[in-house]
C-alpha cells in the first residue's frame, strides 16, 4: 500500500502522536481535524498520512499560546501574508511574556537580598538621577489609607490590560497634595496618583504620561508604610540643610510590597524626592 494513502484509526493515532482520544474527537467535533474518513456502519474514524502531521502543527501552535479557533483560522487560509502577521503578534507576546518572567524572578531575587538585610543597619540617603520612562497612570483624591491605596491600584492594574499596555517596572505613587508632613494632617481628599512603568514610548492622553528625567534625593524605607512619616522627614532635613530646593511631588516607588509578601514588615519603599 502507498504510505500516503495508508489510513489510521483513532487509537493508534492517539499513541502516534501522543495526544488523547477524547482530544481527537474534541477536535472532529468543532471541525478543527475531521478525520479523512469515518466507516458508516462502525463509526470507526480513519486519519490519513498527512493528518498526523496536521496534529504536530497544531500542537505546536498550542504550546505556543494559540487558542483553538485562532489555529483552525490559520489552518483554514492560505494567506500567507495573514498567517505571517498572526505568527508574528504572537512571537511578540511571547517576548512579553519572557520579560515579565525577567522581571519577576528580578523582584524574588530582589525580595530574598533585602530579606538578609539588617534593616537599621542599611538606612543611607542618596542622590540619583531619575531616567526618564512612560507610566500608566490615575489620578484621583481620596483618603490616604492601605485599603484606599489597593482600590486605586486594582483600578490602574484594569486600566493596563483594557489597553493592552505591558508593565516593566514597580507600581508608584505620587503625592500632588502631600499627605507627607511634619504635621501628619488627616483628611479624606488627598490628591494622589498611581502610576507604573510601561513599554509605551509616547505620552497618551489620559492613559500614558512621561515620568522622571529629574534630580532627587532617595532613601528606602524598610517595613510598614506607618513608618515612612519618619523616613521623609530624614530625606526634607537632609534637602534643608545641605541647600537643595524640593521642586516636585514625593514620590513612593514599591519594590516590595503586598504582590511579593502579605506581611507589612517586609515591605520595601524607595522614597523619591524632586530637587534642584
Amino acid at each position: 500500500m502507498d504510505e500516503s494513502k495508508k489510513l489510521y484509526q483513532i487509537g493508534p493515532v492517539s499513541k502516534i502522536c501522543n495526544i488523547p482520544i477524547k482530544t481527537l474527537r474534541y477536535y472532529d467535533e468543532i471541525k478543527l481535524l475531521i478525520p479523512r474518513k469515518i466507516d458508516p456502519d462502525s463509526n470507526y474514524r480513519y486519519y490519513s498520512n498527512d493528518q498526523l502531521a496536521l496534529v504536530l502543527v497544531i500542537k505546536h501552535f498550542k504550546e505556543a499560546g494559540f487558542s483553538l479557533k485562532e489555529i483552525k483560522v490559520l489552518l483554514g487560509r492560505e494567506d500567507l501574508e495573514y498567517n505571517t502577521r498572526k505568527i508574528n503578534e504572537k512571537c511578540m507576546e511571547i517576548d512579553n511574556k519572557i520579560s515579565d518572567l525577567k522581571m519577576l524572578k528580578t523582584k524574588l531575587q530582589f525580595f530574598i537580598k533585602e530579606s538578609k538585610k539588617k534593616k537599621h543597619e542599611d538606612f543611607k540617603i542618596e542622590i540619583k538621577e531619575i531616567p526618564v520612562s512612560y507610566v500608566a497612570y490615575l489620578r484621583s483624591k481620596g483618603p490616604c489609607t492601605i485599603e484606599d491605596f489597593t482600590v486605586r491600584y486594582c483600578k490602574l492594574i484594569s486600566l493596563v490590560e483594557r489597553n493592552k499596555f505591558h508593565i516593566i517596572k514597580n507600581a508608584m505613587a505620587v503625592y500632588y497634595d502631600t499627605c507627607i508632613d511634619y504635621e501628619e494632617k488627616v483628611k479624606d481628599d488627598y490628591d494622589i496618583e498611581v502610576c507604573i512603568s510601561v513599554s509605551e514610548d509616547r505620552e497618551i492622553d489620559g492613559l500614558v504620561r512621561k515620568f522622571g528625567g529629574f534630580k532627587a534625593v532617595t532613601a528606602v524605607n524598610y517595613g510598614s508604610y506607618d513608618n515612612m512619616i519618619d523616613t521623609y522627614r530624614k530625606i526634607f532635613k537632609y534637602i534643608y540643610e545641605n541647600g537643595y530646593e524640593v521642586c516636585g511631588e514625593p514620590i513612593d516607588n514599591y519594590l516590595v510590597d503586598i504582590m511579593s509578601t502579605v506581611n507589612e514588615e517586609n515591605y520595601v519603599t524607595e522614597l523619591i524626592v524632586p530637587i534642584k
